[in-house]
């Protein structure tokens, strides 16, 4: 099996994978996906501020791994508090 070639995604668009993608498609596949982010980020412009993905998965995700960072510090405070 080839090792995996991923192409980043952006916020709402998922990473493209094409290590299963035969090579003649490759090509447009990397096309779609950039005319996908293109169209994704259009889309974005036309939602209210509050609807879009920066102001609502992308916040939530950001307070959570703030929440995870606050509670592994203390679990680590808690299980070596010298250190």
């Amino acid at each position: 099996m080839d090792k995996p070639r991923i192409i980043k995604g952006y916020k709402g668009v998922i990473d493209l994978d094409l290590s299963l993608v035969p090579k003649i498609y490759i090509k447009e596949a990397i096309a779609q996906h950039y005319k996908d982010i293109d169209e994704y980020k259009k889309y974005q412009l036309t939602l209210n501020p509050e609807h879009r993905y920066e102001n609502t998965i992308q916040r939530i995700n950001m307070n959570k791994e703030k929440e995870n960072r606050i509670r592994n510090e203390k679990y680590r405070l808690l299980i070596h508090p010298n250190i």
